[in-house]
């Protein structure tokens, strides 16, 4: 079965072995009729949601120009389906979900816009895994009851992270032993006292920001994992291999990786969460396993079907995007 899809995409110069490339090129080779979207220029006019885009009619390879976006403010709305694969800027995305959100009114999306906006967050993780499934976690603006936490368990270390960042921004890792712990939770909190003194809280408004503090799981450096599941199948991903002088394994970031292997309470695992997460409407994601724990949720653009195309020189893609596809048709969100 045949379908019209768009992707929306964050236009770049060239095309890269990413998502960006990678899903597209395998919907076309499906035999599906596929048009490329510029999110950033996601708009209504006239009560129409519009986009600028341009219809594929080959498949994209690494390293090529990105195509001229030919069909400016076309609507968004003709077609059965819409894969959102980019974020937009932070200055503007209640804005940008919101006419997603619009959209998807109209549209059924592979992963809704409302989950989207709401579930790729670290505010919201024990919404979608269970609680025994994820380590300690708080998210807070208060420091001082933070650094009561770290310092009244001087067992434990702990990963300070941004509610709303990626690829390890502004991560850090902290424990009671730590002598630059106050200024990292100051930090991370939004240097509420040094801000109101130099500046006062009446000049600048509110300082305080939140953070999320996560419990340190030991076995992460051995058995982390980036798991693709596709629908609710562990279609893919890879094993992730820390620096040694780092506690982040973003492959971005210069982590190494190699072939997933996952064991079979782990697949079953994997299995059971990606049907816990179509029941909120999220049919494509990438979640960080070190199991059982689950560090993190990827859901805008998960990376894993690139390095495991990589490790492996298989391409799963098209087995991906056709278990997406699937899914949807089960939901009911397709014909």
């Amino acid at each position: 079965m045949s379908y019209k899809i768009l992707v929306l995409v964050s236009e770049a110069a060239k095309f890269r072995l990413d998502n960006q490339s990678i899903i597209p090129s395998a919907l076309f080779r499906e035999g599906h009729q596929v048009f490329v979207g510029d999110i950033d220029t996601v708009s209504i006019h006239d009560s129409v949601v519009v986009c600028d885009m341009v219809e594929l009619n080959e498949e994209f390879v690494s390293g090529h120009d990105f195509p001229s976006l030919a069909m400016p403010y076309a609507s968004a709305e003709e077609f059965d389906l819409v894969w959102v694969l980019a974020g937009t800027n932070p200055a503007v995305l209640v804005d940008s979900f919101q006419l997603l959100w619009v959209l998807n009114q109209r549209v059924p999306f592979v992963n809704d816009a409302a989950a989207l906006f709401y579930l790729n967050s670290k505010i919201t993780l024990g919404v979608a895994v269970p609680k025994e499934n994820l380590p300690s976690s708080y998210v807070s603006n208060d420091f001082d009851f933070l650094d009561k936490l770290v310092e009244s368990e001087p067992q434990r270390s702990w990963v300070l992270k941004p509610t709303n960042e990626g690829c390890g921004a502004d991560v850090y890792f902290i424990s009671k032993a730590e002598r630059n712990r106050r200024a990292l939770l100051q930090s991370v909190t939004g240097n509420e006292v040094p801000r109101y003194e130099m500046y006062s809280r009446n000049i600048i408004g509110l300082a305080k920001r939140y953070t999320a503090v996560q419990e340190y799981i030991p076995n992460v450096r051995a058995n982390e994992n980036r798991v693709i599941i596709a629908g609710d199948v562990p279609v893919c991903g890879f094993r992730r291999l820390h620096i040694d002088d780092d506690d982040r394994g973003n492959v971005s970031l210069g982590a190494r990786y190699e072939i997933l292997n996952l064991t079979p309470e782990e697949d079953a695992f994997c299995r059971q969460l990606g049907k816990n997460l179509m029941s909120m409407g999220i049919h494509y994601s990438g979640i960080d396993l070190a199991y059982p724990y689950v560090v993190e949720l990827n859901l805008v653009d998960p990376g894993g079907l690139n390095y495991s195309f990589r490790a492996t020189g298989v391409d799963q893609s098209s087995e991906a995007v056709n278990l997406v596809l699937a899914a949807l048709r089960a939901n009911g969100k397709l014909s």
